[in-house]
């Protein structure tokens, strides 16, 4: 990758927010698959602002770009399908914005990570239900790509069900704003959930608008042992039947 482009990246982001050694690119090459990718250069942004200004830069240079959360999606989504290009890493893009306990809405830059989130929320007696396996080290921007599900999504839903509206930079670093608070938001197109789950091939998720609920009182677990899986499967059958819809089974 040319000089320039390196320079001009550092002078978005600052010299700290671009990485090119050999070791630091290895980290940015792989996710929770098998597949690898080793790009030409990783940067980290902290502001909208700078998001746009670098996919704008890509898009004028023709330079592929990849984002990034914090690598642990299972669809080789956050590495460059042919070695090079840019990958935008948004873990520095870590706040939280506001808690509006109101209208029990969270708005959050896309690099905080989910669990971080919820342990905010619940503070307040506020609940974010979308729980992935990958809770403790996912991020809310990757979540929102793959619209992640988790084990509370049977009585909960998926992590599309939450998200009430998004701040995007599109390809040639223009920046959309979709959705919003009030429930009732039905004017034109849904672009809220056409960029949610689309693994950013639409444009990068910079922000989040979350929808959150009452903090569960109490929660209790059973455990049950089957002779055979029809047998458990009978039982799985009979609970929903009787509704009953635990928060996970």
């Amino acid at each position: 990758m040319e000089s320039r482009v390196i320079e001009n990246l550092a002078g978005i982001v600052g010299k700290d927010g671009v990485l090119r050694t050999t070791e630091d690119l290895a980290v940015y090459s792989y996710d929770g698959t098998f597949a690898e990718g080793t790009p030409d250069v990783v940067v980290l942004p902290q502001t909208t602002g700078q998001v746009s200004r670098i996919v704008k830069m890509a898009a004028e240079l023709r330079i592929p770009i990849v984002p990034r959360g914090m690598g642990s999606g299972l669809a080789a989504g956050s590495i460059p399908a042919r070695p090079g290009g840019i990958v935008v890493c948004f873990t520095r893009m870590n706040r939280i914005l506001e808690i509006d306990e109101g209208n029990s809405t969270v708005l959050a830059q896309a690099g905080v990570v989910t669990a971080d989130l919820q342990a905010e929320v619940e503070k307040i007696g506020l609940f974010y239900p979308p729980d992935p396996s990958s809770i403790r080290h996912s991020t809310i921007g990757g979540n929102i790509s793959c619209n992640a599900g988790g084990a509370r999504c049977l009585k909960y839903g998926v992590t599309g069900n939450y998200v009430l509206g998004l701040t995007v930079v599109l390809a040639d670093g223009r920046i959309v704003k979709t959705g919003g608070k009030p429930i009732k938001d039905v004017t034109g197109y849904n672009l809220t959930s056409l960029f949610t789950a689309s693994e950013g091939t639409l444009g990068l998720i910079t922000e989040a608008l979350l929808r959150l609920v009452a903090k569960p009182k109490f929660a209790k677990t059973a455990l049950a042992e089957f002779e055979s899986l029809a047998c458990a499967s009978r039982a799985v059958n009979a609970i929903i039947a009787a509704g009953i819809v635990p928060a996970s089974l």
